[in-house]
């Protein structure tokens, strides 16, 4: 006799929320699938790459706002990046792509870091992105995670020639470290009422 697993409303909801968070990351891989198959050291080649990437990451964002769903604040800053990289090509802005090309992976972490700025001081959730009435928690959560932020770009700007140091330890350390600060505030305020605020 076959045993069939009964599916709950929760873990459907589980499902959909893996799945919606992943929509986040599809502006960032669109770029990184783009730059590998271009020749990066014309710079015009760039262009595409920012101004598709920058699109996606457009659409992705305004659809989180739409429905009032959080968004996660170093795929922000990383989205942020990729926009202000397309409108540099597309307003002939070529100073600030020029920095972009000096700083390289650390450019992301860069405007992470400007994202965690300001949504530490006027977000109600922090950077952290957490929904909590413990403010003074989020506060505190929001600046590890930009300390461990300025860390990451340190790091990576550091050993800009070394893509294992510049390109991939950087960010998924920071991810991880993200995930980690998130699961200690949420435990602890998991009484806390929740906002229906989206970011």
């Amino acid at each position: 006799m076959q045993v069939f697993k009964a599916v709950t409303p929760v873990s459907i909801t589980l499902k959909e929320n893996n799945m919606i968070k992943l929509l986040e990351a599809v502006p960032l891989s669109v770029f990184l699938l783009y730059i590998r198959n271009i020749d990066a050291d014309i710079p015009q080649n760039w262009e595409a790459p920012y101004i598709v990437s920058g699109l996606v990451a457009i659409a992705v964002t305004a659809s989180f706002l739409y429905k009032k769903r959080m968004l996660n604040r170093i795929f922000l800053g990383i989205n942020i990046y990729l926009v202000s990289g397309g409108v540099a090509f597309i307003t002939h802005q070529w100073w600030l792509n020029r920095i972009y090309g000096d700083l390289q992976a650390s450019g992301l972490l860069l405007w992470i870091i400007i994202a965690g700025i300001v949504t530490a001081l006027f977000s109600p959730k922090g950077f952290i992105g957490v929904d909590s009435s413990d403010k003074k928690s989020i506060k505190k959560y929001s600046y590890y995670l930009l300390l461990f932020s300025v860390g990451a770009f340190t790091i990576s700007f550091g050993f800009r020639d070394n893509r294992l140091l510049s390109e991939i330890v950087p960010f998924i350390g920071l991810f991880l470290i993200q995930k980690s600060l998130k699961e200690k505030l949420i435990e602890k305020n998991t009484q806390s009422p929740r906002s229906d605020s989206g970011l």
